[in-house]
């Protein structure tokens, strides 16, 4: 059985225009959203500077801790919310620390968002 003769020509055969690959237009770069949010970025780090602050006064951070470990996390949100009223204050907390994320109050375009992890125990 002979197959028939394609001359050199492989019916499989695509080129492939890799000379498309390098003539790509990407849009002008335009950094006025990352100002933005390195802008918003600033105020939540001056609330995460607030919170730790207030966490490093013994008598608060008993409080807190004493919260998490009797898991009433209606209390510890409460304690972490009167921290300060510019931002949206959230925390999660397991027997080895807190994590807490501090999130601009503007909802409708968030530009960042500030999470820690403080450990409290092993």
């Amino acid at each position: 059985m002979s197959y028939p003769s394609y001359g050199g020509w492989c019916p499989h055969y695509y080129p492939r225009p890799y000379y498309y690959s390098w003539i790509r237009e990407y849009p002008q770069i335009k950094t006025d959203t990352l100002n933005q949010s390195i802008q918003g970025y600033y105020s939540l780090m001056e609330e995460g500077y607030k919170i730790l602050n207030r966490l490093s006064d013994h008598a608060f951070a008993v409080q807190v801790m004493t919260a998490a470990q009797a898991g009433n996390k209606q209390e510890v949100d409460r304690l972490m919310k009167s921290i300060s009223s510019q931002s949206k204050i959230s925390s999660e907390f397991s027997p080895s620390g807190i994590g807490i994320t501090v999130d601009p109050l503007v909802e409708t375009d968030p530009c960042c968002k500030l999470a820690m992890f403080l450990k409290w125990g092993k």
